[in-house]
C-alpha cells in the first residue's frame, strides 16, 4: 500500500517535518528548532500547524504520522516525558486529529525508529530483533515475530532503565544504577568530567566535555578517553547480555548519536557482549543502525498500523 504520510519527528530540541509515503520514501523535510512550553500546549502545536500548512499545500495527504520522545498509552496519551515538560497525561493522539482532520498514528520515538528499521533497513531481514538508540538516554524497542512488542499499556522497551549496577548512580528515572545512567552519551560525558586527568587531551574542555569529544578523544589514542570508553563499552555489554538471555533475538540493531560514524565503538561493544554471555554464548548479529532512517520514523508509524 502506498499513501500520503505528513509526518512529525518531535525532539525535545528539534522537530523534523516531511512529507512522504508509506513506503518510506521522502518527498519533502523541514527541520526546526523544537518550541515547547510548560504552561501552555498551544506553543508547540501552533508550530506544528505552520509546519502542516506549509507541507499540505504542496502534498495531499491521508494520514498524519508522529513521534514523541516519552512513554505513549496505546490510546495515544504521552504517559512520561521528561525532556518534554508539561506534556504529562496529555492526549496527544486526539488533539492531532482535531488539528489537522486526519486520521493520526502515535508512537514513542525509539519504538517508530525500530519500526522504520524493520520495514525499510536491515531490520527486514530479522523477525525477532532488539533496537536500542544510544544518545542523551538510552531507549528501546522490541520486535517478536515480525511485531512490535508494546506491552499491556503500550510502554514496553525501557531496556535504558534496567539495573545493572546495585547503587550506581541516579538516573533520571528515579533509580540508580540504570543502563542509561552508566552507558549513555550523558553518562560518558559525566564520568569523563568526574574523573578527568590533567594528561589528557580532554582536560582544556574540562566542563564543556560531551561524549563526542570523549570518543573523538578516544579516536586519537588518548588513554583516559579508552577508559572512560570501555567501561561503558563493558557495561553497555552487560544490559546487551541480559536483553540476549531474556529474549534470545536474532539481532541486535543499535541506533542513537553515540553510535553515529562510531563502528568503532559497536565493535568493541559486540566483542564484549560475546564475553559477557558465559555459559549461554550464542552469535547474535550486533549491528549499527543504518542512520539515514531515522528521518522515515513518522512514515513508518503509519505504514505498520495500516498493515497491522
Amino acid at each position: 500500500m502506498d499513501a500520503k504520510v505528513l509526518g512529525f519527528e518531535i525532539g525535545a530540541s528539534k522537530l523534523i517535518a516531511l512529507a512522504g509515503n508509506t513506503l518510506g520514501t521522502v518527498f519533502s523535510k523541514i527541520t526546526t528548532k523544537t518550541k515547547n512550553s510548560e504552561a501552555t500546549h498551544d506553543v508547540l502545536f501552533n508550530q506544528l500547524d505552520t509546519l502542516y500548512s506549509r507541507l499540505s499545500k504542496r502534498y495531499k495527504a491521508k494520514y498524519i504520522g508522529i513521534t514523541f520522545p516519552g512513554a505513549i498509552s496505546k490510546k495515544g496519551i504521552v504517559v512520561y516525558a521528561p525532556n518534554m515538560p508539561g506534556w504529562k497525561k496529555y492526549n496527544l493522539l486526539k488533539e492531532a486529529e482535531k488539528r489537522f482532520g486526519l486520521k493520526a498514528f502515535i508512537e514513542n520515538d525509539a519504538n517508530a525508529q525500530a519500526l522504520a528499521e524493520k520495514l525499510y533497513g536491515y531490520g527486514k531481514f530479522y523477525s525477532n530483533f532488539i533496537y536500542l538508540t544510544i544518545g542523551t538516554g538510552i531507549g528501546g524497542a522490541i520486535i517478536i515475530d515480525n511485531k512490535l512488542y508494546s506491552g499491556h499499556r503500550g510502554w514496553a522497551g525501557e531496556l535504558g532503565h534496567m539495573v545493572i549496577q546495585k547503587n550506581g548512580p541516579g538516573c533520571g528515572c528515579g533509580r540508580n544504577g540504570c543502563l542509561e545512567a552508566l552507558a549513555s552519551g550523558k553518562a560518558i560525558a559525566t564520568f569523563a568530567k568526574q574523573k578527568l586527568q590533567s594528561n589528557s587531551i580532554l582536560y582544556n574542555k574540562k566542563g564543556n566535555i560531551t561524549g563526542k569529544d570523549v570518543f573523538d578523544a578516544w579516536n586519537k589514542g588518548d588513554k583516559f578517553a579508552k577508559s572512560i570508553v570501555y567501561e561503558a563499552a563493558t557495561n553497555l555489554s552487560i544490559g546487551i547480555a541480559n536483553i540476549i538471555n531474556i529474549f534470545d533475538p536474532e539481532a541486535i540493531i543499535i541506533g542513537g548519536g553515540v553510535t553515529k560514524n562510531n563502528e568503532r565503538f559497536i565493535a568493541l561493544v559486540r566483542s564484549k557482549v560475546y564475553k559477557e554471555l558465559g555459559n549461554y554464548k550464542r552469535r547474535v548479529k550486533i549491528i549499527r543502525a543504518w542512520e539515514a532512517l531515522v528521518e522515515k520514523a513518522p512514515l513508518a508509524v503509519v505504514a505498520y498500523n495500516l498493515r497491522a
